[in-house]
Protein backbone atom coordinates (compact mmCIF):
# COMPACT_ATOMS: atom_id res chain seq x y z
CA UNK A 1 0.00 0.00 0.00
CA UNK A 2 1.61 3.46 -0.73
CA UNK A 3 0.08 6.82 0.82
CA UNK A 4 -0.80 8.98 -1.67
CA UNK A 5 -2.18 11.46 0.76
CA UNK A 6 1.01 12.66 2.24
CA UNK A 7 -0.09 16.02 3.66
CA UNK A 8 -3.53 13.79 5.48
CA UNK A 9 -0.26 11.80 6.91
CA UNK A 10 1.63 14.32 7.99
CA UNK A 11 -1.24 16.06 9.87
CA UNK A 12 -2.28 12.95 11.43
CA UNK A 13 0.78 12.27 12.97
CA UNK A 14 1.02 16.05 14.01
CA UNK A 15 -2.76 15.25 15.53
CA UNK A 16 -3.72 17.97 13.13
CA UNK A 17 -6.53 18.53 11.07
CA UNK A 18 -5.67 17.32 7.26
CA UNK A 19 -6.01 20.47 4.93
CA UNK A 20 -8.79 20.92 2.54
CA UNK A 21 -7.25 19.39 -0.63
CA UNK A 22 -8.48 19.14 -4.00
CA UNK A 23 -7.74 15.30 -4.94
CA UNK A 24 -7.68 15.79 -8.31
CA UNK A 25 -10.14 17.58 -11.35
CA UNK A 26 -13.21 18.54 -9.64
CA UNK A 27 -13.11 16.71 -6.54
CA UNK A 28 -12.02 17.96 -3.41
CA UNK A 29 -11.91 16.68 0.02
CA UNK A 30 -12.93 18.75 3.50
CA UNK A 31 -12.53 17.03 6.68
CA UNK A 32 -15.00 17.62 9.42
CA UNK A 33 -14.07 17.11 13.14
CA UNK A 34 -15.58 14.71 15.31
CA UNK A 35 -15.83 15.97 18.63
CA UNK A 36 -14.18 13.80 21.51
CA UNK A 37 -13.35 11.19 19.28
CA UNK A 38 -10.31 9.07 18.74
CA UNK A 39 -10.86 9.36 15.17
CA UNK A 40 -10.87 12.97 14.45
CA UNK A 41 -12.67 13.82 11.35
CA UNK A 42 -14.01 12.58 8.62
CA UNK A 43 -13.53 13.43 4.99
CA UNK A 44 -16.60 14.76 3.36
CA UNK A 45 -15.69 14.96 -0.61
CA UNK A 46 -16.91 16.89 -3.87
CA UNK A 47 -17.39 15.40 -6.97
CA UNK A 48 -18.35 17.93 -10.04
CA UNK A 49 -20.95 16.69 -12.51
CA UNK A 50 -22.51 18.93 -15.60
CA UNK A 51 -25.33 20.44 -13.04
CA UNK A 52 -23.43 20.83 -9.74
CA UNK A 53 -21.81 18.99 -7.07
CA UNK A 54 -22.16 15.38 -5.19
CA UNK A 55 -20.97 15.50 -1.84
CA UNK A 56 -20.11 11.98 -0.18
CA UNK A 57 -20.66 11.85 3.88
CA UNK A 58 -21.33 15.25 5.70
CA UNK A 59 -20.30 14.42 9.25
CA UNK A 60 -21.31 14.60 13.06
CA UNK A 61 -23.91 17.48 13.62
CA UNK A 62 -22.57 19.71 16.06
CA UNK A 63 -21.77 23.57 15.27
CA UNK A 64 -18.04 23.01 15.03
CA UNK A 65 -18.35 20.07 12.76
CA UNK A 66 -21.01 22.40 10.69
CA UNK A 67 -18.64 25.26 10.79
CA UNK A 68 -15.83 23.01 9.14
CA UNK A 69 -18.16 21.95 6.61
CA UNK A 70 -18.76 25.36 5.59
CA UNK A 71 -15.64 27.35 5.71
CA UNK A 72 -13.94 24.07 3.56
CA UNK A 73 -16.82 24.69 0.97
CA UNK A 74 -15.76 28.01 1.21
CA UNK A 75 -12.30 27.55 0.57
CA UNK A 76 -13.44 25.25 -2.86
CA UNK A 77 -15.24 28.23 -3.78
CA UNK A 78 -18.10 25.98 -4.13
CA UNK A 79 -21.14 27.58 -2.42
CA UNK A 80 -23.79 25.10 -0.55
CA UNK A 81 -26.68 25.85 -3.09
CA UNK A 82 -24.56 23.75 -5.74
CA UNK A 83 -24.64 20.62 -3.90
CA UNK A 84 -27.54 18.23 -5.61
CA UNK A 85 -26.81 15.17 -4.08
CA UNK A 86 -25.70 14.60 -0.81
CA UNK A 87 -24.82 10.19 -0.82
CA UNK A 88 -24.14 8.59 2.32
CA UNK A 89 -21.42 5.75 2.97
CA UNK A 90 -23.35 4.58 5.81
CA UNK A 91 -25.87 6.29 8.39
CA UNK A 92 -23.34 6.46 11.34
CA UNK A 93 -23.63 9.98 12.96
CA UNK A 94 -20.12 10.91 12.32
CA UNK A 95 -21.08 10.32 8.58
CA UNK A 96 -24.30 11.38 8.22
CA UNK A 97 -25.28 13.44 11.23
CA UNK A 98 -25.26 16.66 9.03
CA UNK A 99 -26.80 15.42 5.88
CA UNK A 100 -30.64 16.76 7.03
CA UNK A 101 -28.51 20.30 7.41
CA UNK A 102 -26.73 20.28 4.09
CA UNK A 103 -29.99 18.97 2.38
CA UNK A 104 -32.27 21.70 4.03
CA UNK A 105 -29.80 24.88 2.98
CA UNK A 106 -29.26 23.23 -0.84
CA UNK A 107 -32.63 21.34 -2.10
CA UNK A 108 -30.20 18.45 -2.77
CA UNK A 109 -31.32 14.58 -2.62
CA UNK A 110 -30.18 12.44 -0.01
CA UNK A 111 -29.19 8.74 -1.29
CA UNK A 112 -28.59 5.92 0.99
CA UNK A 113 -28.30 2.11 0.42
CA UNK A 114 -32.31 0.60 1.27
CA UNK A 115 -30.84 -1.19 4.43
CA UNK A 116 -29.35 1.78 5.89
CA UNK A 117 -33.18 3.65 5.25
CA UNK A 118 -34.43 0.71 7.06
CA UNK A 119 -32.19 1.17 10.24
CA UNK A 120 -33.36 4.82 10.44
CA UNK A 121 -37.15 3.93 10.08
CA UNK A 122 -36.77 1.83 12.89
CA UNK A 123 -34.82 4.00 15.00
CA UNK A 124 -37.97 6.50 13.94
CA UNK A 125 -40.85 3.83 15.58
CA UNK A 126 -41.18 3.30 19.14
CA UNK A 127 -37.45 3.60 20.63
CA UNK A 128 -38.79 1.63 24.36
CA UNK A 129 -38.63 -2.02 22.92
CA UNK A 130 -35.39 -1.56 20.67
CA UNK A 131 -33.75 -0.28 23.95
CA UNK A 132 -35.42 -3.41 25.69
CA UNK A 133 -33.93 -5.55 22.95
CA UNK A 134 -30.91 -3.94 23.27
CA UNK A 135 -30.31 -4.82 27.11
CA UNK A 136 -31.06 -8.10 26.77
CA UNK A 137 -28.43 -8.46 24.37
CA UNK A 138 -26.39 -6.83 26.71
CA UNK A 139 -27.38 -9.35 29.37
CA UNK A 140 -27.10 -12.35 26.77
CA UNK A 141 -23.53 -11.28 25.74
CA UNK A 142 -22.75 -11.46 29.80
CA UNK A 143 -21.84 -7.67 30.28
CA UNK A 144 -21.65 -6.65 33.65
CA UNK A 145 -24.61 -5.24 35.61
CA UNK A 146 -22.02 -1.85 35.29
CA UNK A 147 -21.69 -1.79 31.44
CA UNK A 148 -25.43 -2.44 31.02
CA UNK A 149 -25.83 0.53 33.20
CA UNK A 150 -23.54 2.58 31.50
CA UNK A 151 -24.62 1.48 28.48
CA UNK A 152 -28.58 2.48 28.76
CA UNK A 153 -27.57 5.34 30.21
CA UNK A 154 -25.60 6.69 27.13
CA UNK A 155 -28.11 5.09 24.91
CA UNK A 156 -31.36 7.09 27.26
CA UNK A 157 -29.11 10.28 26.61
CA UNK A 158 -30.61 10.89 22.96
CA UNK A 159 -28.31 9.40 20.62
CA UNK A 160 -28.38 11.25 17.51
CA UNK A 161 -29.69 8.51 15.62
CA UNK A 162 -32.80 8.95 15.46
CA UNK A 163 -33.06 12.60 14.63
CA UNK A 164 -31.34 11.70 11.50
CA UNK A 165 -32.52 12.28 7.98
CA UNK A 166 -34.20 9.83 6.12
CA UNK A 167 -33.38 8.93 2.31
CA UNK A 168 -34.76 10.82 -0.71
CA UNK A 169 -33.80 8.19 -2.73
CA UNK A 170 -32.06 4.35 -2.40
CA UNK A 171 -29.36 3.37 -4.18
CA UNK A 172 -28.89 0.17 -5.40
CA UNK A 173 -25.71 -2.41 -5.95
CA UNK A 174 -23.67 -1.52 -9.06
CA UNK A 175 -25.96 1.32 -10.07
CA UNK A 176 -24.79 4.14 -11.74
CA UNK A 177 -26.11 7.41 -9.30
CA UNK A 178 -28.35 9.43 -11.18
CA UNK A 179 -26.56 13.08 -12.06
CA UNK A 180 -25.11 14.29 -15.46
CA UNK A 181 -22.14 13.96 -16.94
CA UNK A 182 -20.61 11.90 -14.06
CA UNK A 183 -20.14 7.96 -14.14
CA UNK A 184 -20.40 6.88 -10.20
CA UNK A 185 -21.60 3.88 -9.50
CA UNK A 186 -22.21 2.98 -6.23
CA UNK A 187 -20.90 -0.43 -4.63
CA UNK A 188 -22.53 -2.18 -1.91
CA UNK A 189 -19.71 -3.76 0.82
CA UNK A 190 -22.10 -4.60 3.84
CA UNK A 191 -20.28 -5.82 6.73
CA UNK A 192 -19.08 -2.19 8.98
CA UNK A 193 -23.08 -1.68 8.66
CA UNK A 194 -25.79 -3.65 6.71
CA UNK A 195 -26.29 -0.76 3.88
CA UNK A 196 -22.90 0.48 3.86
CA UNK A 197 -22.12 1.93 0.15
CA UNK A 198 -18.66 2.90 -1.62
CA UNK A 199 -18.78 4.69 -4.41
CA UNK A 200 -16.67 3.98 -7.76
CA UNK A 201 -15.78 7.21 -9.64
CA UNK A 202 -15.65 5.75 -13.42
CA UNK A 203 -14.52 8.97 -14.47
CA UNK A 204 -11.58 9.43 -12.88
CA UNK A 205 -10.87 5.67 -11.62
CA UNK A 206 -11.12 6.29 -7.81
CA UNK A 207 -13.30 4.61 -5.46
CA UNK A 208 -14.91 6.66 -2.39
CA UNK A 209 -14.69 3.56 0.35
CA UNK A 210 -16.43 4.64 3.66
CA UNK A 211 -15.62 3.03 6.39
CA UNK A 212 -15.45 0.10 4.47
CA UNK A 213 -11.64 -0.13 3.86
CA UNK A 214 -9.39 2.38 5.80
CA UNK A 215 -5.65 2.90 5.47
CA UNK A 216 -4.22 2.48 9.14
CA UNK A 217 -6.92 0.85 11.05
CA UNK A 218 -9.38 -2.26 10.58
CA UNK A 219 -12.92 -1.32 10.48
CA UNK A 220 -14.87 -2.21 13.44
CA UNK A 221 -17.28 -5.37 12.24
CA UNK A 222 -19.95 -5.58 15.17
CA UNK A 223 -23.17 -7.03 15.88
CA UNK A 224 -26.00 -5.68 18.18
CA UNK A 225 -28.47 -8.71 18.06
CA UNK A 226 -28.35 -12.38 18.07
CA UNK A 227 -28.86 -13.60 14.67
CA UNK A 228 -26.93 -11.72 11.92
CA UNK A 229 -23.72 -12.25 10.28
CA UNK A 230 -21.92 -9.39 9.51
CA UNK A 231 -18.15 -10.64 9.42
CA UNK A 232 -19.56 -13.00 6.58
CA UNK A 233 -20.61 -10.12 5.22
CA UNK A 234 -17.24 -8.39 5.44
CA UNK A 235 -15.14 -10.53 4.23
CA UNK A 236 -17.42 -11.26 0.97
CA UNK A 237 -17.79 -7.33 0.15
CA UNK A 238 -12.99 -7.50 0.80
CA UNK A 239 -12.95 -10.43 -1.61
CA UNK A 240 -15.54 -8.43 -4.22
CA UNK A 241 -13.71 -5.74 -4.24
CA UNK A 242 -10.32 -7.63 -5.46
CA UNK A 243 -8.89 -6.28 -9.24
CA UNK A 244 -10.67 -2.86 -9.21
CA UNK A 245 -7.62 -1.16 -8.25
CA UNK A 246 -8.40 1.93 -8.98
CA UNK A 247 -5.68 4.76 -9.14
CA UNK A 248 -6.87 5.82 -5.91
CA UNK A 249 -8.76 5.33 -2.54
CA UNK A 250 -10.52 7.91 -0.66
CA UNK A 251 -11.72 6.56 2.58
CA UNK A 252 -13.62 8.30 4.92
CA UNK A 253 -10.81 8.69 7.51
CA UNK A 254 -7.24 8.96 7.84
CA UNK A 255 -5.20 9.81 4.34
CA UNK A 256 -5.50 8.78 0.98
CA UNK A 257 -3.61 5.72 -0.66
CA UNK A 258 -2.81 3.24 -3.48
CA UNK A 259 -2.74 -0.37 -4.21
CA UNK A 260 -6.41 -1.26 -2.82
CA UNK A 261 -5.84 -5.03 -3.12
CA UNK A 262 -2.91 -5.31 -1.39
CA UNK A 263 -4.62 -3.32 1.72
CA UNK A 264 -7.98 -5.92 1.18
CA UNK A 265 -5.43 -8.43 1.67
CA UNK A 266 -4.16 -7.03 5.04
CA UNK A 267 -7.45 -6.63 6.15
CA UNK A 268 -8.69 -10.28 5.37
CA UNK A 269 -5.28 -11.29 7.45
CA UNK A 270 -6.43 -9.38 10.40
CA UNK A 271 -10.04 -11.27 10.85
CA UNK A 272 -8.26 -14.46 9.93
CA UNK A 273 -5.51 -14.00 12.94
CA UNK A 274 -8.78 -12.90 15.30
CA UNK A 275 -10.25 -15.90 14.22
CA UNK A 276 -7.67 -18.18 15.33
CA UNK A 277 -6.83 -16.00 18.38
CA UNK A 278 -10.22 -16.47 19.49
CA UNK A 279 -10.05 -20.25 18.04
CA UNK A 280 -7.48 -21.05 20.35
CA UNK A 281 -9.68 -19.61 23.43
CA UNK A 282 -12.57 -21.67 22.48
CA UNK A 283 -10.27 -24.77 22.75
CA UNK A 284 -8.67 -24.04 26.17
CA UNK A 285 -9.89 -26.37 29.20
CA UNK A 286 -12.06 -23.65 30.52
CA UNK A 287 -14.31 -22.92 27.55
CA UNK A 288 -17.51 -22.64 27.93
CA UNK A 289 -17.63 -18.97 27.96
CA UNK A 290 -19.25 -15.88 27.62
CA UNK A 291 -18.94 -13.42 24.94
CA UNK A 292 -17.72 -11.04 27.26
CA UNK A 293 -15.71 -13.33 28.72
CA UNK A 294 -13.85 -14.33 25.53
CA UNK A 295 -13.29 -10.31 24.62
CA UNK A 296 -11.46 -10.05 27.92
CA UNK A 297 -8.85 -12.93 26.92
CA UNK A 298 -8.37 -11.79 23.20
CA UNK A 299 -5.38 -9.27 22.85
CA UNK A 300 -7.12 -5.28 22.28
CA UNK A 301 -4.32 -2.10 21.22
CA UNK A 302 -5.29 -1.12 24.86
CA UNK A 303 -5.78 -2.93 27.69
CA UNK A 304 -9.30 -4.74 28.54
CA UNK A 305 -9.73 -3.04 31.40
CA UNK A 306 -8.91 0.59 30.19
CA UNK A 307 -11.73 0.09 28.21
CA UNK A 308 -15.13 1.37 29.02
CA UNK A 309 -18.60 2.55 27.66
CA UNK A 310 -18.82 2.14 23.42
CA UNK A 311 -15.30 1.02 23.15
CA UNK A 312 -15.65 -1.99 25.04
CA UNK A 313 -19.07 -2.49 23.52
CA UNK A 314 -17.65 -1.90 19.94
CA UNK A 315 -14.91 -5.02 21.24
CA UNK A 316 -17.86 -7.38 22.52
CA UNK A 317 -19.72 -6.74 19.44
CA UNK A 318 -16.08 -7.28 17.35
CA UNK A 319 -15.63 -10.56 19.31
CA UNK A 320 -19.18 -11.66 18.91
CA UNK A 321 -19.16 -11.31 15.02
CA UNK A 322 -16.04 -13.63 15.14
CA UNK A 323 -17.68 -16.15 17.63
CA UNK A 324 -21.08 -16.25 15.25
CA UNK A 325 -18.28 -17.00 12.15
CA UNK A 326 -16.44 -19.68 13.70
CA UNK A 327 -20.39 -21.40 14.53
CA UNK A 328 -21.32 -20.65 11.11
CA UNK A 329 -18.06 -22.94 10.40
CA UNK A 330 -18.69 -25.41 12.46
CA UNK A 331 -16.24 -24.56 14.79
CA UNK A 332 -18.07 -22.88 17.82
CA UNK A 333 -21.19 -23.53 19.55
CA UNK A 334 -23.51 -21.76 21.76
CA UNK A 335 -26.15 -22.83 24.43
CA UNK A 336 -27.99 -20.02 25.92
CA UNK A 337 -28.16 -20.42 30.00
CA UNK A 338 -30.56 -18.54 31.84
CA UNK A 339 -30.26 -15.57 29.20
CA UNK A 340 -26.55 -15.84 28.41
CA UNK A 341 -25.28 -17.14 25.31
CA UNK A 342 -22.10 -19.52 26.21
CA UNK A 343 -19.89 -20.44 23.51
CA UNK A 344 -17.48 -23.53 23.33
CA UNK A 345 -15.14 -25.00 20.98
CA UNK A 346 -15.93 -27.94 18.43
CA UNK A 347 -13.09 -30.73 17.59
CA UNK A 348 -12.53 -29.34 14.79
CA UNK A 349 -11.91 -25.96 16.71
CA UNK A 350 -8.33 -27.02 17.46
CA UNK A 351 -7.51 -27.23 14.18
CA UNK A 352 -7.28 -23.55 14.24
CA UNK A 353 -4.02 -23.19 16.40
CA UNK A 354 -2.12 -25.91 14.60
Amino acid sequence: MQVSGTRQLAAWRRRELPPVEQVTSGVWSVPVPIPNSPLRYVLSYLIEHESGFVMVDTGWNHPDSWRALTTGLDSCGIPMTAITAVLVTHVHPDHHGLSGAVRERSGAWIGMHEREDAWLAGLAGEMSPQRDRFLTFLRWCGATPEHVAELASARGAGAQPERMARADRTLGHDRLVDVPGLRLRAVWTPGHTPGHLCFHDETRDLLLTGDHVLPRITPNISIYDMTSEPLADYLQSLADLHGIQPAEVLPAHEYRFRDLDARLDVLAAHHDERLQEIGRVLGSPSSDLSTWQVASRVSWARRWEDLSGFPRQAAIGEVLSHLRHLQRQDLAACTDRDGVGRWTGVTAALRLSS
